[in-house]
């Protein structure tokens, strides 16, 4: 047999210190290797002098002058676009470049005259609101009530004829909201002659409340009305004890000729890299009811008042020019059709890729408690650095997964990072919804302490993220239409 051999590798050559770096290089760029973002310390600074300001300095007399000169700011309404251009005519006395976008076919509802009255047990006038888009109708008919949909599906051949009122507590707006705005096309699926809501609100003082719905087009058009969180209640208990009701609903409302308005842009220039820009706004239109200085006067003041605080500072020589721009879009429109949302993503799809962010603000601004954010992973956790550890202290320092709301949403949905101003009231005890959509929508119910925060928590992130260095992780590529990073560091559209 033949004898084992032991074989000895030839010895290594040792490597040079500049060889060991090369590999570790190419390893590095080959995993995607990223430092994690630092923020610059220079921004505790900045962003001191932004809190300092909106809480010393920051007024309230042209924002009451705007909801008690103008009141509510109606699509199709003369008020609405004297409104945008009384707040066009301010911005330019403040120095920010603006412009004005017109926004064409706004969907036009017209309320009219309308009311509710019961008739049987007794005879009184409900308070009542029709629901934006209905048709209009004089509808004399017994009512149904039922506690949810799913018990109106267990009754349906109680409901041809008949009236229906959906008595539907409120738990909260993405759980109840679906009774106003699907409702009637449900009811009138089962041979119901007209719709009646319990008004989608968190808290009563006997106040209707509004809002957009819609209609199914495979099912008749019936007259749809929200009432009173007391009225819906007391119909309940009638009904329960098994008492013969019956009501007449008179709605004048009718859809017009579309209307003409505006979207309004405030904008702080770049210095270094004008064409990259962050975006931040609110809607500047409202409901005919009440004055909208919550819904979305807070969102239409918050970003105005923070782009004007960092053209004051800037101007002041307390902070430097953010590289970028920064700038302000009061959509119009937002409450029916949201035809300057659509406007604007149409108007500016050359930008999409310099668009660093797109914030919206329509959760009341009672107080913030942070940020809702889509995005990359890691601009997630760029988005929470900055609003952390600047933010903190005005209880604004939360970032949480989803920033899509009405208006930014065409943007997110192209693929630009968007983030949402969270406000307290919107969650929790939902208090927002004390005041949404009805006549209690006024300017004595604003936080002036919650809107100064407000202003202070986007002015902040916004400058932040308009000045440092690095531009925020986004799927799009920088100076592209709509031209999408892929897993590899290439592009695809």
């Amino acid at each position: 047999p033949c004898s084992q051999v032991t074989m000895q590798p030839p010895p290594l050559r040792p490597l040079s210190l500049a060889l060991v770096l090369l590999v570790l290089l190419v390893l590095g760029a080959s995993t995607g290797a990223a430092k994690p973002f630092q923020l610059d310390s220079k921004y505790h600074a900045f962003a001191d002098a932004i809190i300092k300001h909106t809480t010393q300095s920051i007024e309230f007399d042209t924002f009451t002058h705007l909801c008690d000169y103008y009141g509510p700011r109606y699509r199709g309404t003369p008020a609405l676009n004297n409104a945008i251009r009384f707040i066009e005519g301010k911005m330019i006395e403040e120095g920010l470049e603006t412009t004005l976008e017109p926004v064409e076919n706004i969907t036009n509802w017209v309320r009219g005259k309308e009311s509710v009255t019961l008739l049987e047990p007794r005879v009184t006038e409900l308070a009542m609101l029709g629901l934006g888009t209905s048709v209009g109708g004089d509808v004399t008919a017994p009512v149904v009530v039922f506690s949810s949909f799913d018990d109106m599906l267990n009754h349906t051949d109680i409901i041809p004829g008949n009236i229906v009122l959906f008595n539907v507590p409120f738990t909260s707006y993405g759980r109840t909201v679906g009774y106003r705005t699907r409702g009637a096309s449900r009811a009138a699926e089962f041979g119901a002659v007209g719709c009646l809501v319990r008004s989608i609100a968190s808290f009563s003082l006997y106040t209707p409340h509004t809002g957009v719905m819609g209609y199914d087009p495979k099912q008749p058009k019936i007259p749809s009305a929200a009432i009173t969180v007391e009225d819906a209640a007391m119909l309940g208990r009638m009904y329960d004890r098994g008492t013969p009701i019956k009501v007449r609903l008179q709605m004048g409302c009718k859809t017009v000729e579309p209307a003409s308005s505006f979207n309004l842009l405030g904008q702080v220039n770049g210095s270094l890299i004008p064409n990259e820009v962050v975006v931040l706004g609110g809607h500047s239109d409202s409901w005919d009811v009440g004055q909208g200085a919550i819904d979305d006067g807070g969102g239409l003041f918050t970003s105005w008042q923070a782009v004007n605080t960092i053209q004051q500072l800037v101007q002041a020589g307390l902070i430097p020019p953010p590289r970028r721009s920064i700038r302000a879009v009061l959509w119009v429109d937002e409450e029916i059709s949201q035809r300057g949302a659509s406007t604007y993503f149409n108007d500016h799809k050359s930008e999409l890729g310099d668009t660093v962010i797109a914030m919206e603000s329509d959760t009341g601004n009672f107080q913030p408690t942070g940020f809702g954010f889509s995005g990359l992973p890691e601009a997630h956790d760029v988005i929470s650095e900055i609003v952390g550890t600047l933010l903190h202290d005005i209880g604004a320092g939360n970032v949480t997964k989803g920033g899509e709301d009405v208006d930014n949403g065409p943007l997110c949905e192209a693929g630009v990072p968007c983030s949402t101003l969270e406000s307290t009231g919107f969650s929790g005890d939902h208090y927002y919804f004390f005041f949404h959509h009805s006549n209690a929508d006024m300017v004595d119910h604003v936080n002036q302490e919650g809107f100064r925060n407000s202003v202070a928590a986007f002015a902040v992130l916004s400058y932040v993220l308009a000045d440092m260095e690095e531009r925020l992780p986004s799927q799009l590529v920088p100076g592209s239409e709509l031209q999408f990073r892929d897993s590899v560091g290439g592009t695809k559209r």
